[in-house]
């Protein structure tokens, strides 16, 4: 964008760029009055909701860009319309509507690269009324805090005709639903999710939770789709392309259809004669030929009961790419998610709960996902010196009383609480799987109870009860009775100051609560957040016993930069009346222990490694692990003895349900090895120097005397000090005369190539444009190359293209050599490592 002292030049061009232009406006004629036409031939014609349209002031024409010109675009001539309907050639992208005897243009201002609220503004619905059910209209009353202007021409006119559909059947008598583009080129059905797609356990994902005779569907506002189809956000519907009548080949060619690859694994289809976005196909969604499943444009299906195809499509209330689209026009995107979250709330709340299962599973993602802190108020209260202090714990009473408990009835839970920098998880992991030993032996406790952070793949893993994730059902159930009672005790309370529901880390814990407490958990074992003191979790007051794992620095802005601060936080969780633990610390964190545990009037016991854990197999074999270990050990036996059962004493062997508890423990995400033809991949979490460090040594012992390349895949999102991080890594499995890996690749923690990030992985805590840019990724890369020169460093946009890349290596090796993959740094990243290797929806 250039600009002189009364003339601004906007540039314009689609996906492909063959159709790239500027226009000089006048300052004056600024911001451009931009209108959402919801016409049956804008509709049928792009597959979109509506089109995003805005006049050029009169006289005004653009100026094409070399190589780029007018003969690039493709014109529709619909029948009675004095405008030609224009889209790029190439990639399908609509342009503008030129008319016919003035030439002016009506352009679609979502293809603009300066679009922004001084360029243009969203003033008008035209043309509503032309849609049954009022499509997208519905949901955007306002924008920005703007009312919309509504247009509706009489009825009678030609152009706002109310186009009808009829009910259609197939051969078999069964509904099927028409997809038919504006020129009627393309044109073809599909039915109700059969009970082949039922239940099969991958095409099952794409039927609605809430009713199983609909598919599910969504908006995207993803750059992509808004530079192929020339609006801000498309509708998608997901449907077996097995299923389509007439057969339609993956190429996709039916009809008039024409294709555009818009990245190596992606492939899209419009209708080359008026240009109606069509499909969306990617090649991760194509497990087999019969199971693939395209994405159809819900802009061109022909539903009878009108644009948002109720009777056949169950939404979702999330916008896909949400970050994607506020940071094009976020007034539009936010106004259009909160437009979308009540037509969810309300269109489907009586489908849902006439069903008996309360919300769908997604709509509880989606709900949660709303509770987090965006990164710029995360950046705003960081330079503000905001942190976690003794509001905290009050806000989260408070909380608790609105869903009607009080602390002492988590008394009923007896908790084991854990704090830690590093091993906490791995304590926890311990403590549950003894206690799940002692269950299979002697019927008690009767249900265990776990909480931890973060997930690897679903966000249900976090709570648990015998060892296992809440099923989505359940955790839809409790998940939206927390939600009601919180909003129910906000409306009767009316004078507060408070958010009228927590944060996302917090929401959890405090829906983990409803739900042991109502699933009757006899023991409970939670892994603090962040901290201690002031941890979401340190409403407990009277735990069963607390552990602390080993401190080291992290956490720094919350926590403080010495681990003498850090260690202060976590004997928060330490209370008067319960007995504490925790294992060798260095001499600044055990003083600090030792001074809060007499300050709090605390029995605290230093342990050290267990003996008895000579006789068992501790897996991985490191003392740091047999500490863990050995924390884990006091705490289920402090459990059990407050349950009734009787532990053995110190000088005893270890019972077998301890000894098979640590033996057989299941904890993801930590130091796995994975054979998968000629890669070995090897996984461990870790998000400190020191872990990072421990990981490291780890995977170096395990590849010892393995031949074939080494492949490292790291990531630590939004946190500058992880750059010095990989000189842990570096310095604990450097080789003599040979790069410590041969390939280093580090990528963001964007799950797939083609559809972004799984619902449970959205983070909105980083900055979404370090995230495009992956300026995080070229720090680490640039750091690595420096420590490691002799390294092929590569930077990759998804964890899908990071395991690609590895496989690839793998190909052509010679007999008895595979590439040893060391996949570590966040656990995110390694959470959808996992997902992507299995295929798995939880762990």
């Amino acid at each position: 964008m250039s600009e002189s002292d009364d003339i601004k030049t906007l540039e314009a061009k689609c996906f492909c760029g063959s159709v790239h232009f500027t226009v000089d406006i006048p300052k004056s004629s600024l911001p451009l009055r931009t209108h959402l036409c919801h016409c049956s031939l804008c509709r049928f014609s792009l597959g979109s909701p509506c089109v995003f349209h805005t006049n050029f002031p009169e006289g005004i024409t653009p100026k094409f860009v070399e190589p780029s010109s007018e003969t690039n675009m493709t014109p529709y001539f619909a029948v009675g319309v004095g405008d030609s309907f224009n889209f790029c050639s190439t990639c399908g992208c609509h342009i503008a509507a030129i008319g016919l005897d003035k030439g002016n243009w009506t352009v679609a201002t979502s293809i603009f690269t300066d679009y922004g609220p001084e360029t243009f503004q969203i003033g008008k619905h035209i043309y509503s009324k032309s849609v049954k059910g009022g499509g997208i209209a519905q949901m955007l009353s306002h924008v920005g805090g703007r009312e919309l202007d509504v247009f509706n021409p009489p009825e009678d006119r030609p152009d706002a005709k109310l186009v009808e559909s009829e009910p259609e059947v197939g051969a078999d008598g069964k509904d099927r639903m028409r997809a038919k583009c504006h020129c009627g080129g393309v044109s073809f059905t599909f039915p109700r999710p059969t009970e082949e797609v039922i239940n099969d356990e991958y095409m099952s994902t794409f039927v609605s939770h809430v009713d199983k005779t609909k598919w599910h569907a969504c908006f995207d506002a993803c750059e992509d789709c808004r530079l192929v189809n020339g609006t801000h956000v498309v509708g998608w519907s997901f449907i077996p392309l097995a299923l389509c009548e007439p057969p339609i080949k993956p190429d996709l060619l039916i009809g008039t259809a024409k294709t555009y690859r818009s990245s190596p694994d992606v492939l899209r289809s419009f209708c080359g004669t008026c240009g109606a976005t069509l499909f969306f196909a990617a090649e991760e969604r194509r497990p087999t030929d019969r199971q693939q499943v395209v994405d159809i444009a819900t802009g061109v299906l022909r539903a009878p009961e009108g644009g948002m195809a109720e009777n056949w499509l169950t939404w979702r209330a999330r916008i896909s790419w949400l970050d994607s689209g506020k940071r094009f026009d976020g007034e539009f995107i936010e106004a259009l998610q909160e437009g979308m979250n009540k037509y969810v709330l309300e269109k489907e709340a009586s489908a849902t709960k006439d069903a008996g299962t309360g919300w769908t599973p997604k709509d509880a993602i989606d709900a949660l996902n709303s509770l987090q802190t965006p990164f710029d108020i995360i950046e705003a209260r960081r330079k503000a010196g905001i942190r976690p202090d003794a509001v905290s714990i009050r806000e989260m009473r408070t909380y608790l009383h609105r869903i009607g408990y009080s602390p002492a009835d988590l008394d009923r839970l007896n908790v084991v609480h854990v704090a830690g920098t590093k091993g906490k998880g791995s304590t926890c992991a311990f403590v549950d799987s003894i206690l799940a030993q002692y269950q299979r032996s002697l019927a008690i406790p009767g249900k265990t109870g776990l909480f931890t952070s973060p997930h690897l793949i679903a966000v249900r893993e976090r709570i648990r009860i015998n060892s296992r994730p809440i099923s989505e059902a359940l955790f839809a159930k409790y998940f939206f009775e927390v939600w009601d009672r919180l909003e129910s005790s906000v409306k009767a309370e009316q004078d507060t100051l408070m958010a009228p529901r927590p944060i996302y880390a917090r929401y959890l814990t405090l829906m983990s609560w409803h739900v042991f407490l109502q699933e009757g958990v006899d023991v409970a074992v939670y892994e603090t957040g962040i901290g201690g003191e002031y941890d979401a979790t340190n409403v407990v007051e009277r735990p069963v016993a607390s552990g602390i794992s080993t401190l080291g620095i992290d956490h720094v802005f919350a926590l403080g930069n010495t681990v003498g601060k850090i260690a202060w936080h976590k004997a928060g969780i330490m209370k008067y009346g319960s007995p504490a633990f925790t294992i060798e610390q260095v001499p600044e964190a055990a003083e600090v222990l030792r001074e809060r545990a007499v300050e709090k009037k605390v029995s605290l016991q230093v342990l050290e490694i267990d003996p008895r854990l000579r006789a068992v197999k501790i897996r991985p074999d490191a003392a740091f692990q047999k500490r863990n270990a050995s924390l884990a050990v006091a705490l289920a036996e402090t459990a059990l003895q407050k349950l009734g059962v009787s532990v053995p004493p110190k000088t005893d062997p270890l019972p077998v349900e301890f000894v098979d508890g640590l033996e057989k423990v299941v904890w993801r995400g930590r130091c796995e090895v994975k054979p998968e033809g000629k890669v070995t991949w090897h996984v461990d979490g870790a998000h400190t120097s020191d872990s990072l460090k421990v990981a490291a040594k780890w995977f170096n012992e395990e590849i010892s005397n393995r031949p074939g390349p080494r492949v490292m895949i790291f990531n630590q999102q939004g946190r500058s000090e992880a750059v010095d991080f990989l000189e842990s890594i570096q310095k604990a499995i450097k080789r003599e005369g040979q790069p410590a890996f041969d390939h280093a690749i580090f990528c963001t923690n964007v799950t797939y190539a083609a559809t972004g990030y799984k619902r449970d992985f959205v983070n909105r805590q980083f900055d979404p444009a370090d995230i495009d840019k992956m300026t995080m990724q070229h720090r680490f890369a640039k750091k690595w190359s420096s420590i490691d020169p002799d390294s092929t460093v590569k930077v990759m946009p998804t964890i899908g293209h990071s395991i690609d890349y590895a496989r690839q290596l793998g190909e052509g090796l010679p007999e008895g050599e595979s590439v040893q993959a060391f996949i570590t740094g966040s656990l995110h990243l390694v959470g959808g490592a996992l997902g992507i290797l299995e295929k798995a929806d939880a762990l």
